[in-house]
Order: C-alpha cells, then structure tokens, then sequence
C-alpha cells in the first residue's frame, strides 16, 4: 500500500514532467502494457499522447526508489523515471545516486532519469528533475497512440 506522500506526490510529479515536454497527456495511477506490472505512478505521453512516454515510479525514501530501476530497466517506454522525497537518502543510495551507474542499462542506450519531491511552505510539495532521463531505445509510439486513444488522460491540454 502506498503512503499519503506517494499519493500527494503524484501531480507534483506531473507537473514537473510538464514543464518538460510538448502538450503531455498525464495519466495517474496508469496501467501501462509496456511494464511487466502495469501499474505506474504517473505516465506522461508528450505530443498530446502521440509522442514519447514518459514512465515515473515514485517512492518516499530514495532506497525504495532506486529498488525500482531494474523493473525500469525492462520497461517499455522510450523515458522511465523515478521520484522520491528529497533529503531520503541513505549512505548507499547517495553512493548510487553519484555514481549513476544502476541508472543505465547493462547492454543498451538509456538512462532512468530522477525527480526530487521538494516539501515547501504550507505543506505543499514541488519536483524537480535531478538527474535527466536518457532515451531508451524503445519505439513506442503505436502503444502511446492506443493507450491515449483508449484512456481519459487526467490532465490534458488543447493541442
């Protein structure tokens, strides 16, 4: 079960990812066919849901979201992400963090990319990106195209 701040963190989250692309159709909550689970935490697809997918698992400690990268890493999704709280990080997830190196995949080009949870005044909380998600090579445009066609976006924006 995920906690409250896994919840509040999603639109945070999104709106972090769009200021990043071109008219995202931000779907929450989604169950994208390109993950072995299907569910993820927020899911962006730029071009008003023609374009790039863009994939976030968030997490409130920095451990449990690094935890996520090898499910990332099998995705199907040209941008996968991760999301947690920041100031959450244990010794060895800032190491992993620094080193980037569980971020890449073994065999291939790509690099899951990072978002910080920031809590502000008011108990409000904003994101922002850490570390830039690399494209994986990973056509989906035909699955992004179908999942918009068959899915109301919980935000979306007039093309």
């Amino acid at each position: 079960m995920r906690d409250r701040f896994e919840l509040r963190a999603q639109n945070p989250v999104a709106s972090c990812l769009i200021r990043q692309l071109i008219v995202p159709r931000i779907y929450i909550d989604a169950d994208w066919p390109g993950m072995a689970d299907g569910l993820v935490d927020v899911l962006a697809i730029d071009r008003d849901g023609k374009g790039d997918a863009h994939i976030v698992q968030i997490r409130t400690k920095a451990a449990d979201a690094l935890a996520l990268v090898p499910a990332l890493l099998k995705a199907r999704a040209p941008f996968r992400w991760i999301a947690f709280l920041r100031g959450t990080e244990d010794e060895a997830a800032a190491l992993a963090l620094i080193s980037q190196e569980s971020l890449y995949p073994p065999d291939t080009a790509g690099r899951v990319g990072v978002i910080e949870v920031v809590k502000m005044a008011g108990d409000d909380l904003g994101a922002n990106v850490r570390i830039k998600a690399e494209r994986f090579p990973t056509p989906t445009y035909d699955l992004a195209a179908s999942f918009s066609a068959s899915h109301e976006a919980k935000i979306q924006y007039p093309g």
